[in-house]
């Protein structure tokens, strides 16, 4: 703000500086102008009084010098052709005296016409002048000068000059009324920014900047801080929920895990032999609590991951995910089919389709009976549908209630009762899915199993086969 009033100030100074210089050689010009105008009157008012030689205490001449020097302000007086002064607005200047050798004069009795500004000295003050012939026809026959005072000069310069400064001190107040406005625009949204970084500071994860006012790029900086604070609350909540999730999940593993050891102690002490049962079942729970902690990282990075969203072709990761697990379902005694188009480019992030197959088939496969089958579709949309690329897993498993096919992408929640699983599958994957801009859902198959579904977005130059 003080650069503002201060560059307005120094404006205004070189700006009305000169400007007064200015208006003072102007109105010089004009006043000089005007008393030329009225030498040449007087001149033909004292024409006749000079010709006749009657100019000399001419009762009529010098009272209409008087009333001219009384109404404008002017000094005159009235010389013949031998210059001598005939006549005069001042009665205190004696008539008769030879003003001859004063330059003006001397050149207005030559014919010529003369101004210009005279120094102040110590028997007069300083002046305008200007000095004229009175001709008759092309003879002279005398001059007449006017004298006006540079005070009066001064006085009027002074008089439009303070104009000036007035219009200089409004402009000022101008400026500064509108530097504290522009300040207060500026610095508002700022100091509203620094309060909400002081409240993120003291830890309070709620507060945001606001990003309607400001600047573009105060706003701008709004939502990167909004947007910064919502991915730092998304992780913190990610991370206490890891804790929460892995120390609940933890517990009945370890009790188990504990409980088999005490078991596997006392049998060393009675039966070496019967350690071996308590042993093997420790050992079950020790791989089931790799499990869950396995499935607790991939589910923490899955929630606190944001990678930017790559086209990947979903035809390829089928074809590769079904060579990989089509040996496993024929161990099963079950009948693995892949129904994809050559190429269906998707939009997703990195190994994201993957691992929602390979939770999708991990799931048809474990509830899958032998001699049935699992179908792997790959579907592109047309129509009103198009621009969207649809992944199915179809088994012919007991299926699932309505409830439980909304539930089971539940953190934990499962619907088998030997605890085989760790409930983090279905979790992993609607992450991954919400991450990638797809949608997931189980669906009843028509013989009364479960249809896996996935909906990616198409990458720009899909095509179908």
């Amino acid at each position: 703000m003080a650069v503002l009033v201060a560059l307005t100030a120094l404006v205004l100074l070189v700006q009305d500086v000169p400007l007064a210089l200015y208006l003072r050689s102007i109105e010089s010009n004009r006043i000089i102008t005007e008393l030329q105008r009225d030498a040449f009157v007087i001149a033909g008012r004292s024409e006749a009084a000079l010709a006749d030689g009657r100019a000399q205490n001419n009762p009529a001449l010098t009272a209409m010098l008087m009333g001219y020097s009384k109404a404008e302000g002017a000094d005159v007086i009235v010389v013949d052709s031998k210059g001598v002064l005939v006549a005069a607005s001042d009665p205190a200047t004696n008539v008769g005296q030879q003003v001859q050798s004063q330059p003006e004069i001397r050149s207005a009795l030559g014919g010529d016409t003369a101004s210009g500004e005279q120094d102040a000295s110590a028997e007069s003050k300083a002046v305008l002048y200007v000095a004229v012939p009175v001709l008759s026809g092309v003879k002279t026959l005398g001059a007449v000068r006017l004298t006006y005072p540079t005070s009066e000069l001064d006085n009027r310069v002074n008089e439009r000059v303070r104009g000036l400064m007035v219009v200089a001190g409004l402009t000022l107040l101008a400026a500064i009324a509108v530097a504290f406005l522009l300040a207060a625009t500026i610095t508002r949204p700022i100091r509203r920014l620094q309060a909400t970084t002081a409240q993120l500071a003291s830890g309070d994860l709620t507060a945001r900047a606001t990003t309607d006012e400001g600047a573009p790029e105060l706003r701008k900086l709004g939502r990167d801080l909004n947007t910064m604070s919502d991915r730092l609350n998304s992780l913190i909540e990610a991370q206490q929920s890891f804790a929460g999730d892995a120390s609940h999940q933890l517990r009945t593993p370890l009790t188990a895990l504990r409980l088999r050891l005490d078991q596997a102690a006392e049998a060393l002490v009675t039966s070496p032999d019967a350690a071996a049962e308590p042993l093997d079942a420790a050992r079950a729970e020790t791989e089931r609590l790799q499990h869950v902690i396995d499935g607790l990282l991939r589910l923490a990075r899955a929630e606190g991951e944001q990678q930017e969203l790559v086209a990947i072709d979903l035809a390829d990761v089928a074809t590769e995910r079904f060579a990989i697990w089509q040996p496993l379902a024929e161990e099963q005694g079950i009948r693995l089919e892949l129904a994809a188009p050559q190429s269906a480019l998707i939009l997703a992030v990195p190994e994201a389709p993957e691992q929602i197959l390979d939770n999708y088939l991990d799931n048809a496969l474990s509830v899958s009976s032998e001699g049935s089958s699992v179908i792997v579709t790959i579907v592109q949309s047309t129509g009103i549908d198009a621009g969207t690329t649809t992944m199915l897993v179809t088994d012919s498993g007991p299926g699932l209630s309505a409830e439980a096919r909304t539930r089971a992408f539940d953190r934990f929640w499962s619907v088998r009762e030997d605890n085989a699983g760790t409930g983090l599958g279905l979790a992993i994957v609607r992450h991954l899915a919400a991450a990638s801009g797809a949608s997931v859902e189980l669906r009843e198959s028509v013989s009364g199993g479960v249809e896996a579904v996935a909906t990616f977005r198409q990458a720009v130059g899909t095509s179908s086969s």
